[in-house]
């Protein structure tokens, strides 16, 4: 069997071919590896853009060693007394949803590593489960805006607060 290079000449003819014919002229390697380069880097687009736009997961969040039942406990107790308070007028609806955000805090604090006393609103969306997230968006306004009606939403705060405590471990 006779190789490529001994069927045609060392000046490209082929043997038996007039002078005017040719072989077949093959096609330059770097046209190969271009489009597999192109072809690589729409992979590689495609797998961005879905890496930078995926949703974030929520990270699980555990907590340190603590007897749950007496924390549960205890903060339910200070989320009644709270409220006893502001219906007798000793606290205002505005400072019951400050004491109100601080125990759900502490209880966050209490039961999981998130520092929870600590963290704004952004790093409560970031960080945080959505139930907690829910709480605390609806004792933000009437915790640190003096001007808004801190009453009607103190009761369905109290009882967002007193589910997230009830529930979450």
């Amino acid at each position: 069997m006779r190789g490529a290079a001994d069927a045609e000449g060392l000046d490209g003819e082929v043997p038996g071919m007039p002078e005017e014919f040719t072989g077949p002229v093959a096609y330059d390697d770097r046209w190969l590896w271009i489009a597999v380069a192109l072809l690589v880097l729409v992979v590689l687009y495609y797998l961005a853009s879905w890496w930078f736009t995926r949703p974030r997961r929520v990270r699980i969040v555990a907590g340190p060693p603590v007897d749950v039942p007496d924390a549960r406990a205890e903060h339910l107790a200070r989320i009644d007394e709270l409220v006893a308070r502001v219906q007798d007028g000793r606290t205002s609806a505005r400072g019951g949803h400050q004491q109100l955000s601080e125990i759900v805090r502490s209880w966050v604090a209490t039961v999981t590593t998130l520092p929870a006393r600590t963290m704004a609103l952004a790093d409560f969306r970031d960080r945080a489960p959505q139930e907690l997230v829910e709480a605390i968006e609806l004792m933000y306004p009437p915790e640190f805006a003096p001007d808004v009606d801190a009453a009607p939403t103190f009761e369905d705060a109290v009882q967002r607060a007193r589910r997230l405590v009830g529930s979450w471990t």
